[in-house]
């Protein structure tokens, strides 16, 4: 079955977001929404999503993966994998970095988001960024995903080959987080592990921990 890898649009943000659920239906995903996750707070981060992406698109570019054999009628649009890319391809001052940060915090939460979870840790993998990184140069993947289905036909080897080539165009490093099962994947194509977030899933009820790889690919190539 052919898969192809095309840039996402707005029509797709509903099968991106269906895809994101099923793939972090897991603990994090029951921590961040520990009792439901409603159509309103879909709307919510879809909403501040697109104001993002409108108001950056050179800095966030959005991926998908379709299966084209699948039904034209596909609620999904035929996307089984989607990636969230954003490049910083200059130095940044701390007022800008402080910046970014504001801006990320002015669309509030999601109704039926657990806001003390939330804040506590993607506090910490921003400051796990600025640790390693600073204000210097580089990609950062945010989101790669394929939807469970899909599971080992090589869409998210075809998310990283693009990312990474564009990287290496630009010279930057690239930088993620990544679960330990998603670690060996990373490995194969250049990543290192550089430490492991600091964050203690059992202080939010869970009795075994979450453990979370900060991974850096070095810069490679570059414009000549």
């Amino acid at each position: 079955m052919p898969l192809e890898l095309h840039p996402l649009v707005e029509a797709d943000l509903e099968a991106y977001d269906e895809i994101m659920k099923e793939a972090f239906s897991g603990e994090i995903f029951n921590l961040m929404y520990p009792s439901v996750y409603t159509t309103a707070d879909r709307d919510h981060y879809l909403a501040k999503s697109l104001r993002q992406w409108r108001k950056h698109p050179d800095t966030i570019k959005k991926m998908k993966v379709v299966d084209t054999d699948l039904p034209d009628m596909d609620p999904l649009h035929k996307i089984i994998g989607v990636a969230d890319w954003n490049f910083y391809p200059r130095a940044r001052s701390p007022e800008e970095l402080k910046a970014a940060d504001e801006e990320g915090k002015d669309d509030g939460f999601a109704p039926n988001a657990n806001v003390a979870f939330m804040e506590h840790f993607f506090g910490l993998l921003g400051e796990s960024k600025k640790r390693i990184l600073g204000g210097k140069p580089y990609v950062y993947l945010h989101i790669l995903v394929t939807h469970p289905k899909h599971h080992r036909r090589g869409v998210g080897k075809m998310q990283l080959q693009w990312g990474i080539e564009q990287a290496e165009k630009l010279g930057l490093p690239v930088y993620l987080e990544s679960s330990p099962m998603g670690r060996p994947l990373y490995e194969r194509v250049g990543f290192e592990t550089l430490d492991w977030l600091d964050f203690d899933a059992k202080k939010w009820g869970l009795d075994h921990d979450l453990p979370h790889a900060l991974m850096l690919r070095p810069a490679k190539g570059g414009q000549k």
